[in-house]
């Protein structure tokens, strides 16, 4: 789910916990020059050991890692040095008073406690299930990384038909895929899970209770814990002898399809949901397009900012060096582009948290990894049956082009056994949408279209039913 807009302000920092009193929700709103931004902190405390994730509902951002935090005598610090971002506060009762540092410039933010999100998500599960769930542990031998995941399993006497792995979008995402309040993955484990398909999700690495580092980690990396999970299920008994698949989400798809390629007949089956087919530097230019479109910009200066950003992503994806030298050349490139912009955007996005949050995302080893991504080339290389999914309003990953290109990849390596599919209401998370903008995904209630939960759960049957035993 890579959102990859130039006008992306990203938060990358958290909070900290040391006791249960700190542990919990918490919800603020920095006043940036009269521009409201709320942020939510959700903490928790393991032992001596402070974690925290961030959300920030009005740029579509949450699951934000932090690099540091400490708690000690009411006194709370938020530090993420790759963005410069400082934030030191005072419990107090049910709130946290304190400034809130980045870029050099200081803002008061007072945290209040939140004991549940305010989203109506109606399609999240409830108990009780009809099935089992347990929280498993494996590992990804390649590099020795734990990784930590929930394994959910059809009741016993159901018929179990088959297993699949849930690969997540682009970013930092839980086992559930969590954003704005949705739990996609969630829903899905739920729904296959009640239809005779076993299924394991998992938290990337660097993530909840997986270990590793997320910001470091490339596609082959990814792909590595991809196998582990497969793996994993492989070794199962319950699973073991059953037909294991994956199911990919977005950038997701690209990591699952690329660990089936590299293996070849690991997987009986392979689903795409949104997943790009072209370039990654198309699609990231594509989603930079349209943001443009919505700066209400002159012309001309969309325009030069188009070609500013085409000269940027060029040189990224070519034999770019993370240096010093480079690094200032990039920092230029992105200051000349923040002026194009029209002055109401400079006045809610601040020129040096602009250049600090596109740095830091850019140098990125995946954000650069992304940009040279070709997948008709991995799509070519997968023999097993793909079903390959979007919804016609998605305006991250373009359903036309995408679904279009994997079809090619497909017939020019010689596999037949495909089925594409667009669904002409749904957005990029496949939800009914209006528009099928970023911005709607926290205020659409629905997490996941059941036309396209059930169109999921049949061909995972109908593609690996066990072929009839021939009359004696």
């Amino acid at each position: 789910m890579r959102i990859s807009s130039v006008f992306m302000l990203l938060f990358l920092w958290g909070a900290a916990v040391t006791a249960q009193e700190i542990a919990g929700n918490w919800s603020g709103t920095l006043d940036i020059t009269g521009n409201k931004l709320p942020l939510v902190f959700r903490i928790a405390a393991t032992d001596s050991v402070y974690t925290t994730l961030m959300d920030s509902p009005a740029q579509n951002a949450t699951g934000l890692p932090t690099t540091r935090t400490t708690f000690s005598g009411n006194r709370l610090e938020i530090v993420a040095t790759g963005l410069g971002i400082f934030f030191q506060g005072t419990l107090r009762g049910d709130s946290i008073a304190g400034t809130f540092n980045q870029g050099g410039m200081a803002f008061p933010l007072t945290l209040k406690r939140e004991d549940q999100p305010s989203y109506n998500r109606p399609q999240t599960p409830v108990g009780p299930f009809p099935y089992s769930t347990e929280e498993v542990f494996f590992e990804n031998g390649e590099e020795d990384i734990t990784l930590a995941g929930t394994l959910t399993l059809p009741a016993s006497g159901e018929r179990l038909h088959a297993a699949a792995v849930l690969v997540a979008g682009s970013g930092p995402l839980d086992r559930d895929e969590t954003l704005l309040g949705h739990k996609p993955f969630w829903v899905l484990a739920d729904y296959l899970a009640r239809n005779g398909i076993a299924v394991l999700r998992y938290d990337k690495r660097g993530v909840g209770k997986s270990a590793g580092k997320y910001p470091s980690a490339t596609l082959k990396n990814l792909a590595a814990d991809v196998r582990a999970a497969l793996d994993y299920l492989s070794r199962r008994p319950e699973t073991a002898k059953k037909p294991l698949g994956l199911i990919g989400h977005s950038e997701g798809g690209v990591v699952a399809a690329k660990a089936v390629s590299e293996n070849a007949g690991e997987a009986a089956f392979l689903v795409l949901l949104a997943a790009p087919g072209v370039g990654g530097k198309e699609i990231i230019l594509e989603q930079n397009r349209l943001a443009l479109k919505e700066q209400n910009m002159e012309p001309e200066n969309e325009a030069r900012s188009m070609e500013a950003v085409a000269q940027i992503l060029q040189e990224l994806s070519s034999d770019w060096v993370n240096d010093v030298q480079n690094r200032e050349i990039l920092r230029d490139r992105l200051a000349q582009l923040w002026e194009q912009f029209p002055l109401l955007t400079k006045m809610k996005l601040k020129k040096e948290v602009y250049l600090r949050a596109q740095l830091n995302e850019m140098t990125r080893p995946l954000f650069r990894e992304f940009l040279a991504l070709e997948p008709e080339a991995i799509y070519r290389k997968i023999s097993c049956p793909v079903l390959a999914l979007n919804g016609m309003k998605d305006t991250q990953v373009a359903s036309g082009r995408n679904l279009a290109a994997i079809r090619a990849a497909l017939e020019a390596g010689g596999n037949r056994r495909y089925e594409i599919k667009e669904y002409p209401p749904l957005n990029h998370l496949f939800q009914e949408a209006r528009t099928g903008k970023a911005d709607e995904y926290g205020l659409i209630e629905q997490t996941f279209a059941p036309e396209t939960l059930s169109d999921i759960g049949a061909w995972i049957k109908n593609n690996t039913s066990e072929p009839p035993k021939p009359k004696k």
